[in-house]
């Protein structure tokens, strides 16, 4: 039982890698503040906070497991210097998600 419990962990965190490497690849991470990530999923929008180097999503699954995709994405954008040298087009998209932001609930 114990390893078949291990394996499914392993195998949701290699899913929830996976996902955030995809979401730093599609350029889909964009850095509102120090303090705050918006992150554009495939079907849902998130923020992710930053307070005193701990990261909080709004999505489900970190409140579940207090662990997600969109943190592990920012953390490592964070720790590599990333998020803040993205090309016109990213910062046209991002645009046009925040104002949608305005007119949808954050989950």
């Amino acid at each position: 039982m114990m390893n078949e419990l291990s394996s499914d962990s392993e195998a949701l965190m290699n899913r929830i890698i996976a996902k955030a490497a995809w979401l730093m690849h599609e350029g889909r991470i964009i850095r509102i503040s120090d303090k705050m990530y918006y992150v554009v999923g495939r079907r849902n929008r998130h923020i992710v906070r930053v307070d005193n180097e701990k990261l909080s999503c709004t999505c489900d699954g970190f409140r579940e497991r207090n662990v997600c995709s969109h943190v592990i994405a920012v953390s490592t954008m964070i720790k590599f210097g990333g998020g803040e040298n993205f090309d016109e087009f990213v910062r046209n998209r991002v645009l046009r998600e925040l104002k949608l932001l305005g007119r949808q609930p954050i989950r």
